[in-house]
């Protein structure tokens, strides 16, 4: 014979609500910066070389020229090199290989002739004043 407990127990389970353990979660509040899940604005996260470019780019100053060098078609000998325009005693190039689009990265210092294999061409690093 049966308790009237064990009759009764199965009745107030199948009473209590049931929870989805899929069920969506969310965060009661976003951090500083994020607007609906996605952040506006990265500029205080950043820092090193993309931390000072931020920075610059907020006065109106483009700190790094990202622009490509079109060269003359006479050039890219070792008597007349590609030049390739820099402040800094050093600068790092790159270039897309025209036949595997690959990129390829090299430094370049003043004063010296880089050849590139992959291209055939030689660089140099023309000085800014």
């Amino acid at each position: 014979m049966l308790s009237s407990a064990s009759r009764v127990l199965p009745r107030a389970l199948r009473s209590l609500p049931r929870t989805n353990p899929l069920a969506p979660r969310a965060f009661s509040s976003l951090p500083p910066g994020v607007d609906g899940g996605i952040p506006s604005d990265d500029s205080g996260r950043q820092v090193g070389r993309r931390g000072a470019e931020l920075e610059a780019e907020k006065e109106g100053i483009q700190l790094f020229n990202d622009q490509p060098v079109t060269p003359p078609k006479d050039a890219g000998t070792y008597d007349n090199p590609i030049l390739v325009p820099s402040g800094d005693a050093a600068r790092t190039v790159g270039f897309i290989d025209p036949i595997t689009h690959t990129p390829y990265w090299f430094n370049l210092r003043r004063g010296d002739v880089h050849y590139v294999e992959q291209t055939g061409l030689y660089f140099k690093m023309e000085e800014l004043k």
